[in-house]
């Protein structure tokens, strides 16, 4: 343990035991780390013997470090004007919300939280909470190593999003950042994933869905609006309307059709190996927001002539400019996808 004038660092819990009202955790090793958190594996032990170990992974939000990081990197969602101990607060509140959210939903595609605390005074009180351990790698990794996917495994991997995007809605949640790093396939015995090892990850952007009939406080306790006109999420993975207004001009498109669209560009992407608004593809900032925001979109056969027209259709389809023209909930654009193999 470091002195007591000296604040221990949520990045070295390395060796610390974590521990809830219910079970105690030793920190392995640090496996991902965020704007705002760090993951880690840990390993359950259960000093009853009931269970035995089990690894699990624990996110901990980096209170050592906020300070710096709001000061050079602060995210869009917080106000900029705000002073600076509303906005760690703000940060703090959403991570609590997230860990809420997360332990609340229950569907075989989305990841399991089944624990949370709060670190010990050395540790600045971090709020942490406790998920399965994912031992595979995400969607973007995947394709970076080996390329598009085959038909197979593009079905179970968008059909599990599909799956997961739909069972949020009927929940009035809305994730606002599928994109293929927050999409995680575990390994298996199978030379092709089934959607069974497909996992939907990271809620740190999700809120109530504007059209959910449920009691926003049931799903997030604390009290975090987002600010109007507010872009979130990753540009290259943000529907137009988001930011190009003027594309929706009635404000009445559904929340769901956010999430549809991140599907849309997951299924674009393992079919093709290509992301195409990627800002690796354009000259400037200014070539990528005017490529998104008019539809530049090239044929997903320009890169697979052997793809089908009924597939490029589906494709193009979870893909169009007006939001007015895609699918309209997660179980047809499934369905479509189904009937196009």
């Amino acid at each position: 343990m470091e002195p007591a004038d000296r604040p221990a660092d949520p990045t070295n819990l390395v060796g610390a035991i974590v521990a809830t009202g219910t079970h105690a955790y030793r920190i392995v090793r640090p496996i991902a780390q965020g704007g705002f958190s760090v993951v880690y594996l840990a390993r359950r032990s259960d000093p009853l013997g009931a269970e035995g170990d089990r690894d699990v992974a624990i996110k901990v939000l980096d209170v050592v470090h906020l300070t710096d990081r709001l000061a050079h990197a602060p995210p869009v969602f917080l106000d900029p004007d705000a002073p600076l101990p509303q906005q760690m607060a703000e940060v703090r509140e959403r991570f609590l919300n997230e860990a809420h959210l997360v332990r609340q939903l229950r569907h075989p595609n989305i990841v399991r939280a089944f624990d949370d605390g709060v670190l010990p005074v050395a540790f600045r009180k971090a709020p942490f909470y406790v998920m399965e351990y994912l031992s595979g790698t995400d969607v973007g990794e995947i394709v970076r190593l080996r390329g598009e996917f085959d038909w197979p495994a593009t079905l179970a991997v968008v059909g599990a999003v599909l799956a997961a995007v739909g069972h949020l809605a009927r929940q009035g949640v809305v994730h606002r950042d599928i994109k293929a790093a927050n999409v995680f396939v575990q390994p298996s015995a199978r030379t092709t994933p089934a959607m069974s090892d497909v996992r939907l990850i990271d809620f740190g952007l999700a809120a109530a869905a504007a059209d959910s009939r449920r009691d926003r406080r049931v799903l997030f306790p604390h009290d975090v609006r987002t600010r109007p006109g507010m872009l979130w999420g990753t540009l290259a993975w943000c529907p137009p309307e988001r930011i190009a207004p003027f594309l929706d001009p009635d404000g009445e498109t559904p929340d769901v059709l956010f999430d549809l669209w991140g599907a849309g560009l997951l299924l674009y992407l393992c079919l093709t190996g290509v992301q195409p608004f990627d800002r690796s593809r354009y000259r400037t900032d200014a070539d990528q927001f005017a490529a998104i925001i008019e539809g530049h979109l090239p044929s997903p056969r320009e890169f697979v002539h052997a793809l089908s027209p009924a597939l490029e259709a589906v494709v193009r389809k979870s893909l169009a400019l007006r939001p007015a023209d895609r699918f309209r909930d997660a179980q047809e654009f499934l369905d479509a996808l189904r009937a196009a193999a």
